[in-house]
């Protein structure tokens, strides 16, 4: 099976290697071999965890053939990024999402949600405002910013797409992000066009790849908060 790999060349000396056809699975690394070793490791968890929600996955990995197909280098003249941001497009984001990669998309969006909201279910309220002095944050602060960066998101894509409201809970905000993922991307699916929105293009497929890298990024981050909080 060919594993279509694309690499992000970001701020600090980092590579971040993305699974063109497995939105939701990336590897962060220092250079080349290093990340693709890292994504091999992430791309076998990801197969762990989606057969925990599915006895009929979409993909099985087997006699596995990786090969970076398209690279990304950050601009010398752009400002360093957060390590939860990416300026990346790739060839491969022109590419249509099809109606099953739609829903496919969806089901492991759904599978992270529910990671994210049942991991907070048992935690006692005071620790999700509870600041780690160690990040200068706390778990609610992690949602919040979950919420905005999902809605800025999708505002790519419909220009009258509200703000996350400041004073709006953050459990609020991702109900509704919830809604309007569910809404946008299967009538996104067969779409071309890319747009430019702020001077970066989008296009259904990488709005997809954002989401799901966007939630996983937060989900990892308030479980080392919470575990940093818990002892």
């Amino acid at each position: 099976m060919l594993i279509r790999v694309g690499l992000e060349y970001i701020a600090g000396g980092r590579v971040l290697a993305w699974g063109l056809d497995f939105p939701g699975c990336f590897a962060y690394g220092s250079a080349d071999a290093d990340v693709m070793m890292r994504f091999t490791r992430k791309l076998l968890e990801f197969e762990e965890w989606a057969a925990l929600h599915s006895d009929e996955l979409w993909f099985q990995l087997v006699n596995l053939d990786f090969r970076i197909v398209e690279a990304y280098r950050f601009p010398p003249e752009a400002k360093a990024l957060p390590l939860d941001e990416s300026l990346a497009f790739f060839e491969d984001d022109l590419r249509p999402l099809t109606a099953n990669e739609a829903q496919n998309i969806l089901q492991v969006f759904r599978w992270q949600r529910e990671e994210l909201l049942s991991g907070l279910e048992y935690l006692p309220p005071e620790l999700l405002s509870r600041a780690n002095p160690a990040a200068n944050g706390t778990i609610l602060d992690s949602l919040r910013q979950l919420a905005r960066n999902e809605r800025r998101y999708l505002s790519c894509f419909e220009a009258r797409t509200p703000s996350v409201q400041e004073d709006l809970p953050p459990f609020s905000a991702l109900e509704a992000n919830s809604e309007m993922v569910e809404k946008l991307l299967p009538a996104l699916a067969g779409q071309s066009q890319p747009r430019e929105v702020g001077g970066e293009v989008w296009t259904a497929r990488k709005l997809a790849r954002r989401l799901l890298w966007q939630q996983r990024v937060r989900i990892d981050e308030i479980k080392e908060l919470a575990g940093v909080l818990g002892n």
